[in-house]
């Protein structure tokens, strides 16, 4: 696969992105394990419920994005992607960059916005609309350089 070449443009290209979106996947599911653990240790009271919440809410995207993945296998021919203008290894770059950031990420909250925009990257790309996908990528973006900067995340 050239590295220049349009991303999502060949079934291959889809599949790839598939597999950095279970990647995702992945990194949430372990971080958000570590996370009721020590949501389980907290005292009752106001904070543990919205660190609950915002847990429990962070699972259900996780189910979404691998659900969202397992459509893009299954559907990599048809959610090709025509006329996208971004590179396939500057996307896999970026949903990369999107999991590690999950993986150490100080604040499960802060995967909030980041998760939000793989949700929309793959909802674009599975019903093949090039727009969309370009928004969704400037929000990761944005999202990754405000949890890295350490910055309250972007509501999404």
């Amino acid at each position: 696969m050239a590295h220049d070449e349009p991303g999502l443009s060949t079934p291959a290209h889809v599949e790839a992105l598939a597999d950095q979106l279970s990647a995702c996947a992945d990194e949430l599911h372990i971080r958000l394990k570590a996370e009721a653990v020590a949501v389980g240790a907290m005292p009752d009271g106001p904070a543990r419920t919205r660190r609950r919440a915002t847990v429990d809410r962070l699972l259900d995207a996780e189910q979404e994005l691998r659900q969202r993945a397992n459509s893009l296998y299954a559907d990599a021919a048809a959610a090709i992607v025509t006329r996208l203008g971004e590179p396939q290894q500057q996307l896999i770059a970026l949903t990369h960059a999107a999991a590690e950031r999950i993986r150490k990420i100080a604040l499960v909250g802060d995967a909030t916005g980041l998760v939000a925009g793989l949700l929309v990257l793959a909802g674009g790309v599975a019903s093949a609309q090039p727009g969309t996908v370009l928004t969704a990528l400037e929000t990761i973006r944005v999202q990754l350089k405000a949890v890295q900067a350490g910055l309250p995340p972007a509501s999404a």
